[in-house]
């Protein structure tokens, strides 16, 4: 018996969620694979050839966007992500974005002023944008296919002789796609009916992407 393992590159552990993914402190070599330590390794191999080269700003990002993000981001769709680990995402996009401007840790820029700078989105909101275009993709798959009847079935009323065990209930990526939904006013059942109409479904992603562009 182990406590995690890799599986097709995202690391499984006992307790469930995407907590294996990123370490408690991504600054210091996590304990076992985690895409956060993997980008960084990524960032600091290409640091002197690329980052602290004399190239445009606008390659450098191009680049950024190339090699260090999807290595980041490598199936944050599927993801049990919370506040806590989306905000240890950002902070790595923004250490990352400094390290490309060449800001030292001495000059006491903002984090906005480095995205208006660069231009870049966190990258928080790209996990939400994936997530909930995969949710629409399972939405509209054939009815034979395991994963919409599992997902089908989580989303209807669980049986009235159902007891919920003891404890907290952990975080799945139902609910963490109850909190994606949650500045659109729309819950489960409502967006899994929407979401099997592919235009109207792409319509509420971009106006959720939008809404939280402009907090």
């Amino acid at each position: 018996m182990v406590d995690a393992f890799v599986y097709l590159g995202c690391v499984i552990d006992s307790c469930g969620g995407s907590r294996g993914e990123v370490p408690l402190d991504w600054k210091r070599p996590a304990g076992r694979p985690s895409h956060i330590g993997l980008a960084r390794s990524c960032m600091n191999m290409l640091e002197r050839r690329l980052w602290k080269s004399s190239i445009r700003l606008e390659t450098k990002l191009c680049l950024y966007q190339t090699y260090i993000v999807p290595v980041l981001m490598y199936g944050c769709e599927t993801g049990a992500t919370t506040k806590y680990l989306l905000s240890r995402v950002d902070a790595f996009d923004t250490w990352a974005l400094r390290k490309i401007l060449r800001i030292p840790y001495t000059r006491h820029a903002s984090n906005a002023k480095v995205r208006k700078t660069t231009g870049c989105s966190p990258l928080s909101q790209l996990v939400t944008n994936r997530r909930l275009r995969l949710f629409g993709h399972i939405s509209r798959s054939s009815l034979l296919e395991d994963h919409h009847r599992a997902l089908a079935a989580c989303i209807r009323q669980v049986p009235l002789d159902w007891k919920r065990p003891a404890g907290r209930p952990s975080h799945t990526w139902l609910r963490a796609i109850e909190a994606d939904l949650g500045p659109l006013n729309l819950g489960l059942a409502t967006a899994w009916r929407k979401a099997t109409n592919r235009d109207e479904w792409r319509h509420i992603v971009d106006t959720e992407k939008l809404q939280r562009s402009t907090l």
